[in-house]
């Protein structure tokens, strides 16, 4: 879906400026501070997404990687219950938005927490996560889902950046959310070592179906703005390589520093939000 005009999708304002225009166009906008595309387009999430595009990119199929994002669930999921510590886990309702073949679901169940649902717009990963891993999920995108009930944790990993209206996806997480409820996603973040240090390769590698990127500062006040209490944001991955070569004597000194303030700032080009209803 491709705008005519270049009012920011989270807080409407027309005042931004034009970071790039290629094969897309980014804004950032002046008055909340994201930076949003406004030509994005939507993609077809068929088996060919998680099979072949996805080991294009990382060099296996999402099947293949089980071991990798189900040992990044696990850390994802200890660190909501270190949040939730005083509540009845077992009893815990989980929503877990845009949940691929499972993994992340599967990884809750195995946590302790008895109650999941996934919610998944691939016909192909819902079917894989129905039969395969016997979880329960809703083939349909979130923005069509009509549920009543609230849940005590909602996750979202690498899900909201795909949404042409983040704005009311952001606004339905928040009314789904029990008092004192949990949400925890992941996004792309502009204040990481990508767009600082290599800009022009930021802007073109930038995916067309991603419409808004965060910074820690930004998607705090946002959620704050939402009505969230407390936000917590740490760095998705350290990646020092992506300033300084591997090969340089100065690599093991930086890596020290660079990781300490990477965790104390947020510094990354991905980040981990966890937000307390």
């Amino acid at each position: 879906m491709i705008s005519t005009e270049s009012f920011c999708p989270l807080c409407k304002s027309n005042k931004n400026t034009l970071l790039y225009k290629n094969h897309i166009t980014l804004f950032k906008c002046r008055e909340c501070g994201i930076i949003f595309n406004n030509t994005y387009q939507n993609i077809d999430y068929n088996d060919d997404y998680f099979l072949g595009q996805y080991k294009e990119q990382y060099g296996k199929t999402y099947i293949e990687d089980f071991d990798n994002i189900y040992a990044a669930s696990l850390r994802r999921i200890k660190r909501i219950l270190e949040f939730k510590r005083n509540a009845n886990i077992p009893g815990s309702s989980l929503l877990d938005i845009g949940s691929a073949m499972g993994f992340f679901l599967k990884a809750a169940l195995d946590s302790g927490i008895k109650n999941v649902l996934g919610v998944e717009v691939s016909v192909f990963a819902s079917k894989y996560c129905l039969e395969k891993l016997k979880i329960n999920v809703i083939n349909s995108s979130f923005s069509d889902i009509s549920k009543k009930k609230q849940f005590d944790i909602i996750t979202a990993w690498y899900f909201v950046e795909h949404s042409y209206d983040p704005l009311s996806i952001f606004k339905k997480i928040f009314d789904l959310l029990n008092a004192k409820g949990i949400f925890a996603f992941s996004i792309p973040s502009f204040f990481g070592p990508q767009y600082l240090f290599n800009r022009a390769e930021w802007f073109k590698m930038h995916p067309v179906d991603h419409r808004i990127d965060f910074s820690p500062s930004t998607v705090k006040k946002f959620l704050k703005k939402i009505g969230f209490r407390k936000i917590f944001v740490f760095p998705g991955g350290i990646h020092p390589e992506r300033i300084i070569s591997e090969n340089s004597v100065f690599y093991k000194p930086f890596t020290k520093v660079y990781s300490a303030c990477s965790m104390w700032f947020s510094f990354s080009d991905t980040i981990e939000v966890f937000a307390l209803k």
